[in-house]
């Protein structure tokens, strides 16, 4: 079930989705005025000039067609000013869902709707009922357009802006962590007993994306066996990499039929896995902190984005979930300290000369030490020793060093 919900959400996510939704509504409704023409008064349908409707028509069709392409192109350029600007690793959460995508979706939807309108009564086949009926949805589609239009004009101002994008790596890290704190809870290690087991490695090289675990869970049952998950979400993958090991009379049989439930893929994707999200801000920081952008104001933004990601981690942890464990697979969760260790080092590593970037790790390392859910209390203080460390060896004023230990201790 977790595999078909992952599939659906990269279709309906897509680029290309809402536009054609858009567009194949367009053309039914189009097709579709005739059929309720008998919900038209008679004086009104009368009353309707196939002139005004066509003006209209004609206005639409010859405009959409380049605010589409105005759009689309805008939208290449601020994805290719993001990559420039932050991180190659934010393009596709930008490009998932968003004003631009509902923008392009609606004035493709209304050229083709204006398009297909001009056939239909230029066709003749509308009658007067049906022109009516046309006018109104000419006239909804007009409203919507300039209401998107708006839209995409005020947005316009923040597309490619490296806020905006560290915003929403944000949000999808935050709803990855979400995902990952609903997952089930794994069976004891005791189901395992004590063979070695199986081998269970994907065909080809890539990255493991998402472990379908309760699926994996009731596949384990019908082929009596358990299952030791070794590879988290964001790991490699392929052959010689093991994703899990199978235990059981009839591990090696069984394996062949639960790799189905390890979604694997060429790159990594963030529905399953939060680290790349924090990859991704830490990614950004390090890229604020270049010497051909230096700018460390973007880099404590990335670093307050951090904070929020492992605070709303925190509170996914604490929320009750009504959930049946796993009878059969064990698999280890996410360690905390890992993923708080990595941006942190890196950003340091970038950062070691700037006290106020140095600052901002310390203070995150301590907002960290304060997550009760997590247990990053000793993993906090080792990264403020080591950050404190690194600045020392790279700040040339003593007093900036001794205003960063006052700071974070």
């Amino acid at each position: 079930m977790e595999r078909i919900k992952l599939w659906i959400g990269r279709i309906t996510s897509s680029l290309w989705f809402l536009p054609a939704l858009y567009a194949t509504g367009a053309i039914v409704l189009v097709f579709a005025a005739p059929l309720a023409e008998f919900l038209v008064p008679e004086a009104l349908a009368e009353a309707i000039e196939q002139d005004a409707l066509r003006t209209i028509l004609n206005v639409l069709s010859s405009s959409l067609l380049a605010v589409t392409i105005f759009s689309l192109t805008t939208m290449a350029t601020s994805l290719k000013a993001v990559s420039d600007a932050a991180t190659p690793r934010a393009r596709p959460i930008l490009i998932r869902g968003g004003g631009a995508q509902n923008a392009i979706a609606t004035f493709l939807g209304a050229f083709l709707f204006s398009m297909i309108g001009l056939v239909a009564l230029n066709s003749g086949v509308l009658g007067n009922g049906g022109e009516a009926m046309l006018f109104a949805l000419t006239v909804l589609a007009t409203l919507m357009v300039v209401v998107v239009l708006i839209h995409w004009i005020r947005q316009l101002s923040t597309l490619g802006d490296v806020e905006d994008a560290i915003a929403k790596v944000e949000a999808a890290t935050i709803n990855a962590f979400r995902t990952l704190a609903c997952l089930p809870p794994p069976a004891p290690r005791s189901v395992l007993g004590r063979t070695k087991g199986q081998a269970l490695s994907a065909a080809v090289p890539g990255y493991l994306q998402m472990v379908d675990l309760r699926a994996l869970d009731e596949e384990a049952a019908r082929q009596d066996v358990k299952v030791e998950v070794l590879a988290l979400p964001g790991e490699r993958c392929g052959p010689g990499l093991e994703l899990a090991r199978v235990h059981g009379a009839n591990a090696k049989d069984a394996a062949k039929k639960l790799i189905a439930c390890f979604v694997c893929g060429r790159v990594r994707t963030l529905e399953a896995d939060p680290r790349l999200g924090l990859s991704a801000l830490s990614e950004i920081g390090s890229r604020a902190l270049s010497p051909g952008v230096n700018d460390p104001g973007s880099a404590i933004s990335a670093i307050r984005a951090l904070e929020r990601c492992f605070a709303g981690w925190n509170r996914e942890a604490e929320k009750d979930r009504d959930t049946a464990a796993l009878e059969r697979v064990v698999y280890a969760p996410l360690e905390a300290a890992l993923a708080l260790r990595e941006p942190v080092i890196a950003l340091a590593r970038d950062g070691a000369a700037q006290l106020e970037v140095m600052r901002a790790l310390g203070e995150l390392c301590s907002m960290a030490s304060g997550l009760d859910q997590l247990d990053l209390a000793s993993e906090a203080k080792a990264l403020r020793r080591e950050i404190l460390d690194r600045a020392g060896s790279a700040m040339a004023h003593e007093g900036d060093i001794a205003r960063l230990k006052d700071a974070i201790g």
